[in-house]
This record gives structure tokens, sequence and C-alpha cells, in this order.
């Protein structure tokens, strides 16, 4: 098993593409803890973490708290998986762009920045060394397509901020022996992505833009956080992986 020995972290543990590097790290291995903002929303997960905590990834002491209960619960934290994130389409429609702008920075930049440097904080006075998934997507690389244009979209901008928050933990964390990547994933069968699924042409429009012919799946993505994650990827930092259909190559 390629995780054997090994604790991760995973944020947004209870649903997509959280839930599913959830099932596939405790498959490889590794003691799982799942983070989510409530208990309910790592009910989905309960039978494959082996320990819960709940916090708000934008509550700089929560985060700390956090953390350090979980290295003192189960010893340390060698692995990462900044798996919380929201779109504007989680937000109240009414909400004003500006405001709803700042939440998503919130959530995806300053949350995957927070609890990356508490993680890290952990790694660095155990001596152990480390592993960070960040969360990007091919929106953190291009621009979106026409079809998905519209009012300012904070998601691609928060995207793109987290390959440049990987790049810098990147740098600062290999003296240590941490090692912090990004994956990019294209448009994933998930919640977050249900809404624009939902009607058929924009699905079709989606699907077209894949070279693959298909949208992504959980376990897909979960997989290349897996390889990021263990020792096979042990000369690997700084970078980001496209999960994507290939997407970006067109």
């Amino acid at each position: 098993m390629r995780l054997e020995g090994k604790t991760a972290l995973i944020t947004g543990a209870g649903s997509g593409i959280g839930a599913a590097c959830a099932e596939i790290f405790s498959n490889e291995g590794a003691q799982v803890v799942g983070a989510d903002l409530t208990e309910a929303a790592l009910e989905p997960v309960a039978d494959l973490i082996a320990h819960r905590s709940t916090f708000d990834v934008t509550d700089k002491a929560a985060v700390d708290e956090a953390v350090v209960e979980i290295a003192k619960a189960l010893g340390h934290i060698d692995l990462l998986v900044n798996s919380a994130g929201i779109t504007r389409r989680h937000l109240p429609q009414d909400m004003p762009w500006d405001e709803a702008w700042q939440r998503v920075m919130d959530v995806n930049v300053r949350g995957t920045l927070l609890v990356s440097a508490a993680v890290m904080d952990i790694q660095q006075r155990s001596g152990r060394g480390g592993s960070i998934v960040t969360l990007s997507s091919i929106y953190g690389q291009v621009a979106r397509p026409p079809v998905l244009t519209g009012q300012p979209d904070p998601y691609p901008h928060s995207k793109g901020a987290v390959l440049q928050v990987t790049r810098d933990l990147a740098v600062a964390g290999a003296k240590h022996n941490i090692r912090v990547n990004a994956l990019c994933p294209g448009f994933i069968n998930t919640a977050m992505t249900e809404g624009l699924r939902a009607d058929p042409q924009t699905k079709e429009t989606l699907v077209s833009l894949h070279p693959l012919g298909r949208l992504g799946e959980a376990d897909e993505v979960a997989k290349c956080a897996l390889f990021l994650c263990s020792d096979d990827a042990s000369f690997v930092t700084g970078t980001s992986l496209a999960v994507d259909g290939g997407y970006l190559s067109v």
C-alpha cells in the first residue's frame, strides 16, 4: 500500500474530489482525517476516515487549533489535500458580485493558504517532511469559454492564485523536504458542476471542450492526488498536473 503509515488531512472531505481522496487514501493505507464545515457533511465518508475535524478554512484561529489538535491526537500530519472550495454558484444569486468574489477568494485561496501553512509548520517541526496537494483548475491557467462568461467570475481568479500560492509554498518547503503541488482538473462529475450539467446544451458544450469526449470522475482526480502524495513523486514539487481530458491542449 502506497500510503501505509501516513496520516492524511483532507479538507472538503465530505463530497466530490475530497470524498474520493478519502476513499482512495484510506484504501492505500493512510490514516485519514476528514475535515469539513460540519459533522453532517462528513457522514458520507464516516466509514472511511479515522478522525473527524470540523472547521472553517477561512478562520485562521480555528484552522490553527484544529491542525494542532489533529497532530496531537494522531502524532503527525504527513499529507494534506486542500479540497475545500466553492464557486459563485454556491452563494446566494442576489449577492453583489464583489461580495461573492471576496467569499470565493476567501475559501479557495485564503483557506488553502491557511491550512497549508498550519500543516507545514507541523511538518517542519516534526522533521518528517511531507506532501501537500492544492486544488487549482484548468481555469487557473486559461480563461473561461464564451458559453460560461458573464459577470466577473471569482472562481478562475481564485484558482490562478492557488497556483502561485502552490509555487511559493513549494520553494519555502523544499529545504524541509515538504513537497507542494497543484492539481488542475477539467470539468468533473461532482456536485460542484451539477448546475452546469443540468442543462443538456451546456453539458454538451462542456464535453466537446475535452478531447477525450467526456467529463472526468472524482476518483480520476483523487488518483492523481495519490501519486503526488506518494513516494513515487518524491522529486516532484512546485508543479501543476492537469487532470482535464486534454482540455488545456486545444
